[in-house]
């Protein structure tokens, strides 16, 4: 059965037109002209249908149900993910059968047809039509025939590739291109470089996680607000007997889950903890990087890593303002016996925190970073793609990481003793573990995953907050509008801070139990 490999953009005007009412160039004409103009779409006649799908729930992992009709006519398709979920790319294979009137009888021959699909469709058609009380089908939801589709399709020769470009907008005006070509010597290659000329020239970007969108995508009303919720980590359940090779692609699309999921989100309105999930998420991936550096080669370092220093330095500018304007300096105020000399401070800080957020919001909208979010893709489909030649096992590669960072902070002097940057550096060390453990954390002990991996959160906070206030300190000296008795303030105030956070940290540190990966294992 083939195998397909599959690219999935979004376009961003229609996700804004469907949140402002600005949709002139937003509507599948447009979009589909947009893409025309690109040299692989030159003299490809586009197919044109509209038809109704409807989902099938199913509870197997990497299975997807459903029903299309067009023209009257129904088609059951099921896909199954071949290879590890990556956030805007998919290796699949597909079924498909024509399904009668009885749907449930047509969903038990469909799982019957192929020994892959028998287990995963087995209780579809319960789903679909659910048993009366006397254990007859009852009467089909046909009346519920699923969500309206426009689709274009072109068949593209791409060098060779046969590449087939879908593009469906639903009734809710969403926009979705998937480029899909059958699994072959050159077919990566194709795909890629097609996405890579069309989002130079056309509104798309990479789509985020599927399960995010179907938990979070809104079809009208109060729904709405919730695509835009910030996405945080998902908690990873790596198995026992992954290799190091594949724990570094479930973990690094984990990451993407949460960065995609919150620039989606973003898109609708950017807050203050879509910046900080999405610098989180860039944390996250910068302690991957460290803990797998032998599989970081020059394609990371050369096309990748530069364009995510100059993302994360954005939101690392538009997070440190918005801590300085809603935490530190209403801390300020509230310590001082006259609160009120610190609102004109407040005010001025805030305005440059909108300043930081704006070139935040300006980077998501920019093709420089759709580019980076399609490397970054490229990149780990490309990895998933190549044959693991020297396996190591997750266990024992989790087992000298973990040993190995946790000696860089156990063995440090008394942190009340140690120079700021000193301190700063523990910090560092301490969340790049912390991140270590949460990918780890399916072969880490119990108490390993409940209380050091806790205790490094608190010594994380509390060295933290000590280079907070030192951060603030240095900031508040910059800004004209302070005064010297705010300057004076913010400095006590910091050195206070740290003696304070440092023996707490020291304190936490050496109550702290070294992390075990487990021995039965």
């Amino acid at each position: 059965m083939t195998v397909w490999i599959e690219v999935a953009l979004e376009s961003y005007r229609t996700h804004e037109a469907h949140r402002t009412d600005r949709s002139d160039d937003a509507t599948p004409a447009a979009l589909a002209g947009a893409l025309e103009q690109i040299p692989a779409f030159a003299g490809v006649a586009p197919v044109r249908s509209r038809l109704a799908t409807r989902d099938i729930p199913l509870k197997a992992a990497g299975w997807r149900l459903s029903v299309d009709t067009l023209d009257g006519a129904r088609t059951l398709c099921a896909t199954h993910e071949d290879g590890p979920p990556i956030p805007g790319f998919t290796r699949y294979r597909t079924f498909a059968r024509p399904a009668g009137e009885d749907l449930a009888a047509s969903l038990r021959e469909f799982a019957e047809a192929d020994d892959a699909s028998r287990a995963p469709l087995a209780k579809a058609h319960r789903v679909a039509a659910p048993e009366s009380d006397d254990g007859a089908p009852s009467s089909t939801p046909d009346s519920d025939s699923g969500d309206e589709v426009e689709r274009i399709e072109w068949r593209i020769d791409a060098g060779g590739a046969d590449i087939l470009a879908t593009l469906e907008t639903d009734a809710q005006g969403r926009a979705a291109l998937r480029l899909a070509a059958p699994a072959a010597d050159g077919a990566l290659d194709a795909v890629f470089r097609l996405a890579g000329e069309i989002i130079d020239a056309a509104p798309f970007f990479i789509a985020p996680d599927e399960a995010h969108e179907l938990a979070n995508d809104a079809a009208n009303g109060a729904a709405n607000d919730a695509a835009n919720e910030p996405v945080f980590a998902a908690k990873l359940a790596l198995p026992r007997t992954a290799t190091r090779r594949e724990a570094f692609i479930a973990i690094a699309a984990s990451v993407a889950q949460q960065w995609f999921g919150n620039e989606f989100a973003a898109r609708a309105g950017l807050s203050d903890e879509h910046v900080h999930q999405l610098r989180v998420a860039q944390r996250r991936l910068k302690t991957l990087l460290k803990l797998f550096r032998d599989d970081v080669d020059e394609t990371w370092t050369t096309r990748i890593a530069p364009d995510l220093k100059w993302f994360g330095d954005l939101l690392a500018d538009a997070r440190d303002w918005d801590v300085f304007t809603d935490k530190t300096l209403p801390s300020y105020a509230a310590s001082d016996d006259n609160a009120a000399r610190w609102q004109t401070l407040i005010d001025a800080a805030d305005l440059r925190r909108r300043v930081a957020r704006d070139r935040v919001r300006d980077a998501l909208a920019s093709k420089r970073y759709v580019r980076l979010t399609l490397a970054f893709v490229e990149r780990l489909a490309r990895f998933a793609s190549q044959e693991d030649e020297t396996p190591v096992r997750l266990v024992s590669y989790a087992k000298k990481r973990i040993r190995k960072d946790y000696r860089r902070i156990a063995r440090v002097a008394d942190l009340a003793s140690l120079e700021p940057h000193e301190r700063h550096r523990v910090r560092i060390h301490a969340k790049r573990l912390r991140y270590a453990l949460e990918f780890f954390r399916s072969v880490t002990t119990q108490r390993t995953r409940k209380q050091t991996a806790k205790m490094l959160g608190a010594l994380q906070t509390v060295l933290g907050e000590a280079n907070d206030a030192a951060v603030a300190a240095d900031r508040l000296a910059s800004m004209p509008e302070a005064t010297d008795y705010q300057r004076g303030f913010a400095r006590a105030w910091g050195a206070a801070s740290a003696r304070k956070d440092a023996q707490e940290g020291e304190r936490l540190l050496r109550a702290m139990h070294r992390p075990r990966v487990r021995a039965s294992l």
